[in-house]
């Protein structure tokens, strides 16, 4: 085993050689690549190739795209028990998500997969080299650490850092990337990165002048020029950082690192008031959007347009960018509480000027007319500007509370007027809104003698945005023939994809149930739990995909399950187990999977109020941050 170990290590490392330099990447030819995966009677063989053409996509080309080789290699890894690959897979889904595509709380949950995987591994006695176990696990736990970094959870991804290993944070594996001299170099670059996210300047700084010492010996990644860039925005050394980011420009191979630079770019003119900069490099980092998703640079562009554009006075100009930023956003910015914490500035300064008027007046009194006049017109003026401040706002939150009813009417106008009532399922759903509209959704369609369909989806973005990509959804969905599961999916997708709503996406999955079965299709969504009576345990049921709209003609997997008596399936959206408490602390996946397994002989509706009581228990008397969607289905 051990031999046969080597020579694909040997054959990954040869693969990651040739994958280092730009001639190497030309010379790439995906019909060549797939050609060989379809001959091969090698499993093995056949995930090192996914793993090659992952690599050659994720930064470059389709982020979108890396992800159908790791659920290739993940489907492969579970059907032939190669389950020591799993890890890997796992583990860089995790990160494309984290670093590219911008879903934080779906590349969390890769990263726990990979860290139970890993432990898994661990204990049937598999690991990448002997010497290397601790190292090993020192990448899940980083991976778990920048998702959490960049869901802004400082606590829990510190907590992950101080699972690593010290003694060896300066060695840990990239997994599946960790070869050779490659492992030194890219656990300083991550680990930069890493701390880099977490706002903690002084140790970013600190591993990025140990990776800069090895890159200039190696030339191995360009990446550290980006976090260098970063670092010296933070010293307000704008100059000197544009200089970091345009090495990337001109030597990077990676679109994602391009953008990346480009987007920080353009937020350094926009500083030094250089206008027309700012506006060239937001415009290349959409032009590439057109082939890679990047969202974090997408949306920085369209808000550093809008924002040079209103300073132009080019009022259609900025409202076309404003509008594209609002459509693509995940969380909008609260444009409300920032008013008040300006309001609330403003008036401490205020407050302070009269506190110095005042003891100029006693300690010169000679000066008291002019003080007194000072203080007239400083109140004055600031009184004016806050009158106007107030008409404005005022103005912009009746525009924004008639929308945002809007868009809720329509929100609630897609979800059924009832449940089904079956004399075989107990059924029961329930939905929340956030504080902000949201696009979760939930719909039945029934077959008459044939199977119950159930629907739970939810939507990229917020408000009117969100709204439209569930209008669409639901008008594919109408009138829906008895097909399999994952074949609906894979109709509605191309429905969804041929419309083209830029860069919105669905989320959703399908419980297709059967008189003493059910079958369960997914894009991109949370788990469905299945509660077993017979057991009384509760199966987690998580299927990758990609997200409704992400690419044509994308094929979805399906599972099968038995359905009996007292058996519950329990369809979510991510507003539950991602919901925060006062600590920013997350409701988690695991709790609610154990609650539902103590309350398993609930009836549908009684379970419900289980979770929601345990949920607002857990928020401490803060509204859901986002929308709360459950629909529970229990066989009579």
């Amino acid at each position: 085993m051990m031999k046969n170990l080597s020579k694909i290590i040997a054959i990954a490392f040869c693969i990651l050689l040739v994958n280092q330099t730009a001639s190497a990447q030309d010379k790439f030819n995906l019909a060549d690549s797939l050609k060989k995966i379809e001959q091969s009677t090698n499993d093995e063989e056949k995930i090192i190739i996914n793993f090659h053409l992952e690599e050659h996509y994720l930064f470059s080309k389709s982020a979108d795209s890396a992800l159908i080789y790791l659920n290739n290699i993940i489907k492969i890894a579970k059907d032939t028990k190669l389950e020591k690959y799993l890890p890997a897979a796992y583990t860089w889904t995790a990160l494309d998500y984290i670093w590219n595509l911008g879903n934080y709380p779906l590349g969390l949950a890769y990263a726990f997969e990979a860290l139970k995987s890993k432990q898994k591994n661990i204990k049937e006695g598999y690991v990448i080299s002997d010497a290397n176990l601790d190292t090993d696990m020192n990448q899940s736990y980083f991976t778990i650490a920048a998702a959490y970094a960049n869901l802004g959870n400082k606590d829990k991804s510190v907590e992950f850092i101080n699972k690593m290993d010290p003694k060896l944070t300066d060695t840990f594996y990239i997994e599946g990337r960790g070869l050779s001299s490659m492992g030194d170099f890219n656990s300083k670059k991550a680990i930069a990165q890493l701390y880099r996210d977490l706002k903690d300047y002084d140790k970013s700084g600190l591993y990025v002048r140990k990776a800069f010492e090895f890159n200039k010996k190696s030339r191995l990644d360009n990446y550290i020029y980006v976090i260098t860039g970063d670092l010296l925005m933070q010293k307000k050394r704008y100059k000197e950082a544009i200089e970091n980011f345009q090495i990337i420009l001109t030597n990077s191979p990676y679109d994602k690192d391009i953008m990346e630079s480009a987007s920080h770019i353009a937020e350094c003119y926009m500083i030094l008031d250089e206008k027309d900069s700012v506006i060239k490099y937001s415009n290349k980092v959409i032009d590439m959007s057109k082939t890679y998703r990047y969202t974090a640079g997408i949306l920085s562009a369209n808000k550093l347009l809008f924002a040079v554009y209103k300073k132009l006075g080019k009022q259609d100009s900025a409202i076309k960018y404003i509008t594209q930023y609002e459509a693509l956003r995940d969380n909008e910015f609260d444009n409300i509480k920032v008013n008040e914490v300006q309001n609330q500035i403003l008036s401490e300064q205020l407050k302070d000027e009269e506190t110095r008027e005042l003891e100029l007046k006693h300690q010169k009194t000679l000066n008291y007319s002019i003080g007194i006049s000072i203080l007239f017109f400083i109140g004055l003026y600031f009184g004016l500007s806050q009158a106007q401040k107030r008409k404005v706002k005022k103005a912009e939150d009746n525009r924004r509370i008639q929308e945002l009813q809007a868009a809720r009417d329509l929100q609630l106008s897609m979800l059924p007027k009832k449940t089904p009532q079956r004399t075989d399922l107990d059924i029961a759903s329930f939905i929340r809104s956030s504080t902000e509209v949201g696009g979760d959704y939930y719909d039945f369609f029934e077959h008459k003698g044939t199977a119950l369909y159930s629907i739970c989806g939810d939507a990229t973005g917020h408000g009117v945005a969100s709204g439209m990509m569930v209008s669409v959804t639901k008008a594919g969905l109408n009138g829906i023939d008895a097909l399999p599961a994952n074949t609906i999916l894979h109709k509605l997708n191309n429905v969804v994809k041929n419309i083209d709503l830029g860069t919105l996406r669905m989320s959703l999955n399908i419980v297709q149930i059967k008189s003493t079965e059910f079958e369960l299709s997914s894009a991109a969504m949370p788990p469905v739990y299945h509660y077993v009576a017979a057991t009384n345990k509760v199966e987690e049921i998580l299927i990758q995909g990609l997200p409704l709209g992400g690419l044509r003609e994308e094929h979805f997997d399906s599972i099968t399950r038995n359905f009996n008596k007292g058996d519950i399936i329990i369809q979510l959206s991510d507003g539950l187990p991602e919901a925060p408490n006062l600590t920013g602390e997350m409701y988690d996946y695991e709790r609610l999977r154990q609650l539902i397994e103590n309350n398993g002989t609930e009836t549908a509706e009684g379970l419900i109020k289980v979770l929601m009581a345990s949920v607002d228990e857990w928020l401490q008397g803060q509204h859901n941050p986002d929308d709360i969607t459950l629909v529970v289905i229990k066989k009579k």
